[in-house]
Order: C-alpha cells, then structure tokens, then sequence
C-alpha cells in the first residue's frame, strides 16, 4: 500500500475521532446532569439547552473552510494519477484541458461534500472557545489551506514530472488543518472530561 494512502486513511481516523469525541462530549455532559438533577430528559432538550450561537461571520468562515478542506483533500489526491492512477482528474480531458477546470472540479466537490461540510460547522454550537481559539480557527485554517491547494496545483501544472516536496507539503498543511478545524471539539471533549 502506497504511503499517500496511509496517509488518507489516517485522515479519515482524525476525522473519525472528531466524531466520535462530539458524541461522547454531550453523552459526558448528559450523565453529569443525571446524577446531578435526578431526573431524567431528552438529548433533544440538552442539544437545545447547550446551544450557543457563534455569529454568522464565524459560521460561514468555518464553512468555507470544511468546503475548502474537502477542495483540497480531493485535489491532492485525484488531481494527479501519482496515488489513484484510475481515479484523477486528468481522466476527464474535457474538464482537466479546460481554462476553469481546477473550477469546474472544485464546484464539484463543493456540491459533492456540502452535506458534511454544513453539518460540522453545526456541532460547533455545543461548545464555547476562547475568541483567540475562535480566530486561529477562521483566519489559520483557510491560509492554511490554500498552502495545500497551491501545492496541489503546482503538481498538477508540472505533470508527468512529481515533487515529493510540494505533495508531502500538501498533505502536512491539510492535516494541519483539519486539526486545526477539529481544535473546538477535541477541545471540548478534554473539558468535560475534567
């Protein structure tokens, strides 16, 4: 197995453990008030009870954020044929020979991924974060990303030749920000673990 693909699937498990750290987080808080109060409620209640709102600029920065890291995820991976050569980009010579084909496939993946890219931002109303955790967030992520998608690009304006450099550059920023995106979760999962 290719070393890009391990690299994918622990993408995947960050992402996994994300999940998995937001159920236990209200499922941690759910028994606290159990054995505090005595009596027993819907997680739909608490859901509501703990919602915090986190203004609509952070909202739809943290959106254009996930959307860009699914952007760039996909173009790391299936721009070039370096690490699924049946799967690429260069497969549609239509697309990839167009003027706004990095376009056309990115709106693609925009449309593709938007079901998860707007439910994330969600679970963010479970938790409360500093603001200085608040703007590394929304300012880091997207700079941080658009390292990953240059890096991408250029190794598609340059094939058939490669650079481990520019890929291995890519792959760093973009798990440096999905755990950056995942920061407030993983966050408050170690709080209410306290």
């Amino acid at each position: 197995m290719k070393y890009e693909v391990i690299l994918l699937i622990v993408l995947a498990i960050v992402m996994l453990f994300g999940l998995l750290a937001h159920f236990a987080y209200l499922q941690r808080i759910k028994a606290k008030l159990v054995m505090t109060a005595r009596s027993s409620f819907r997680m739909k209640d608490l859901k509501r009870a703990l919602q915090i709102r986190q203004g609509p600029n952070y909202n739809t920065l943290v959106l254009s954020s996930w959307s860009l890291f699914f952007v760039a995820l996909v173009f790391l991976y299936f721009l070039t044929p370096r690490v699924f050569p049946s799967w690429n980009f260069f497969n549609f010579p239509k697309v990839a020979s167009n003027e706004l084909g990095f376009f056309i496939l990115a709106l693609i993946v925009i449309i593709v991924t938007s079901f998860i890219a707007f439910s994330v931002p969600l679970s963010y109303r479970y938790y409360t974060f500093s603001k200085s955790l608040k703007n590394l967030t929304i300012y880091g992520a997207p700079l941080i990303l658009l390292v990953s998608l240059i890096s991408s690009s250029y190794l598609a304006t340059i094939f058939p030749l490669t650079s481990n450099f520019a890929w291995n550059l890519g792959f760093v920023t973009l798990a440096a920000a999905e755990i950056l995106l995942l920061l407030p979760i993983f966050n408050g999962f170690l709080e209410v673990l306290r």
